[in-house]
């Protein structure tokens, strides 16, 4: 049970750094930064936890884990002030599946490479499998943080109000 634990406390850690700098990335209010990268920790944990424990697949887990990031950055949005994708979005960013991406463009290499028909077989269901698996991660996130700034559609427009505005109008500069 403890190695679970400080698995899940890793994997948080390092979704925090990898949340972190992708919303520095996307320069947004300084006040931000560390609640996107707990949100990234929160999330990412939280779907570490449901597919370790055999629960529930990648694809629920992640769908799961982005609605609980949209949720908690719509809650922090409406106290800080600021849209809810300014938080949010950059918290999905470390639970994107590259690793199944690279997976399935790898065995779709392997599988024009070989020419024994076992092995492209074995490459094509690789293909299949991790290609899949992409797209139902992706669709995931996606589907998951989408659900939940449309049930909270009037609370994300009432975010800003009271915030500052910066504009520059092509009025003002004559």
């Amino acid at each position: 049970m403890s190695e679970i634990l400080l698995a899940t406390f890793l994997d948080a850690i390092f979704a925090a750094v990898a949340g972190l700098g992708f919303a520095y990335v996307s320069s947004p209010p300084k006040k931000t930064l560390f609640l996107t990268a707990f949100l990234a920790a929160v999330g990412h944990s939280f779907r570490f936890m449901l597919t370790k424990t055999d629960l529930l697949g990648i694809s629920v887990a992640t769908l799961l884990a982005s609605f609980l990031i949209g949720v908690l950055g719509m809650a922090f949005a409406k106290r800080l002030k600021v849209p809810a994708e300014v938080i949010a979005f950059p918290a999905l960013l470390p639970m994107v599946p590259g690793i199944y991406a690279y997976k399935s463009i790898l065995a779709l290499v392997l599988f024009s490479r070989h020419e024994h028909v076992d092995m492209k077989s074995y490459y094509l269901i690789q293909f299949l499998d991790n290609a899949l698996i992409t797209l139902s991660v992706s669709l995931a996130l996606g589907v998951g943080v989408s659900i939940t700034l449309l049930l909270f559609y009037e609370q994300a427009l009432m975010s800003t109000r009271g915030a500052r505005k910066f504009r520059l109008r092509v009025d003002d500069e004559d």
